[in-house]
């Protein structure tokens, strides 16, 4: 793939994972609580989830893509935050789950 092919792609997919990751957190904030009791407010869990899930995805090529790129290239260090922000909502996520069952 010529260098100019490879950097557009890569900045598209890099935008598309940034509007992903953005309308996650739009969503989840403009979307009314519905449910009963314990699952009051779980749809809009689910729905940042899913946004996220989706981000991810798109996450995996542009980590790929960005290999590609010569070494100390903006475009290089830019195709790790998707990966990057990925893991740490992963993290977070299996951090809350091992606190609230074991510190909790």
């Amino acid at each position: 793939m010529p260098d100019q092919r490879k950097n557009s792609t890569t900045i598209v997919l890099l935008a598309v994972w940034a509007g992903l990751f953005i309308w996650s957190f739009i969503q989840f904030s403009i979307t009314e609580p519905t449910g009963d009791s314990f699952t009051r407010g779980l749809n809009r869990v689910t729905g940042f989830l899913g946004w996220q899930l989706a981000a991810g995805l798109v996450a995996v090529p542009v980590f790929f893509l960005g290999r590609g790129h010569p070494r100390g290239s903006g475009l290089r260090w830019a195709s790790r935050l998707p990966a990057a922000a990925a893991l740490a909502l992963v993290l977070a996520i299996v951090g809350f789950i091992v606190w609230g069952n074991y510190f909790a």
